[in-house]
């Protein structure tokens, strides 16, 4: 069931970490229970995202874990990764839905209500992501902070699942689930932590009790 492939997301934050020590966080996260892994990388150029995504691939389809693509929609078809999640500058959900065909992934990030009344008037979405939940440190221009109550009526309201991103760590995942998020998308409660590996089994046993 797809739902299933949106319960933790790992979006990528490599910075100047050597692909090599980075492969190994990745694959570390996805021994934890990682489902999906967003590749999202503001600072590289079209070259970068397309070898990182290739390098990505390789290692996450003998392991049967979804590999999409943020705003690049023709890297993902390119290399035929699972999908994309796109933002409102990108170009539009119908348009990637053109592009991809009718089995990939494409999510929208949603991020006030009227872009949720966009998003439940469309059916080539998958899901929405409700940016941002909580303030975060690696994205400091969400048109809103939508908090659990916020969070909590996007998910009543919402035609297609809500993936909650913006600030998701341990200590506020269940919390989240409680208010009928799908899922998580998360960059530093994985990313900051020791052991990656722990820190993705911690917030999927959390997510598991929901789903």
């Amino acid at each position: 069931m797809i739902v299933n492939q949106f319960r933790l997301c790992l979006v990528t934050n490599m910075q100047t970490i050597p692909f090599p020590q980075y492969k190994e966080f990745i694959l570390q996260a996805v021994a934890g229970g990682v489902t999906l892994i967003q590749l999202r990388e503001k600072f590289k150029n079209v070259t970068q995202i397309r070898d990182m995504a290739l390098a990505l691939k390789a290692i996450l389809d003998p392991v049967n874990i979804p590999l999409i693509i943020n705003d690049y929609v023709e890297v993902a078809k390119e290399i035929d990764a699972d999908g994309v999640h796109l933002g409102q500058s990108d170009i539009s959900p119908y348009h990637a839905r053109q592009l991809l065909g009718p089995t990939k992934i494409i999510g929208w990030s949603v991020e006030t209500p009227e872009e949720l009344e966009m998003a439940n008037q469309l059916t080539c979405i998958d899901y929405i992501a409700a940016s941002a939940v909580f303030p975060s440190k690696t994205k400091s221009d969400c048109k809103t902070i939508w908090g659990l109550d916020g969070l909590q009526k996007i998910t009543q309201q919402s035609k297609h699942p809500v993936i909650a991103i913006g600030g998701i760590n341990q200590q506020n995942i269940r919390s989240i689930m409680e208010h009928g998020a799908s899922g998580a998308a998360v960059i530093s409660a994985i990313h900051d932590q020791k052991n990656p590996k722990k820190a993705a089994h911690d917030l999927i046993m959390e997510i598991n009790q929901f789903t």
